[in-house]
């Protein structure tokens, strides 16, 4: 089993479905329909090479690259969001100083 393939397809399919949902340049619309044909292209690279009798092994391990991605992705977030730099600094003002 590939568990970076099914992760690499369902990445693509993401991009690729969201892009197409929201395009209005015939662009964007190509780059959309290339994302969704790599996704599923990773989906097939994935489901060809999983392994008959190992079935929970091939599931914890998808299971550990699902939450190093989602940890990857909170911590992106919480890094880079105006949201959570908003709400955990301090706001002073002039009255403040006084």
């Amino acid at each position: 089993m590939c568990p970076a393939c099914y992760l690499n397809g369902f990445l693509f399919l993401i991009f690729g479905a969201s892009g197409a949902a929201i395009a209005t340049n015939p662009w964007v619309i190509a780059l959309a329909i290339i994302l969704t044909l790599a996704g599923f292209y990773w989906m097939w690279r994935a489901w060809k090479r999983r392994s008959p009798g190992k079935i929970m092994q091939n599931i914890r391990t998808t299971i550990i690259f699902l939450l190093v991605f989602g940890a990857g992705f909170i911590t992106a977030s919480y890094a880079t969001h105006e949201y959570f730099k908003n709400l955990y600094f301090q706001q002073t003002t002039i009255d403040d100083l006084k």
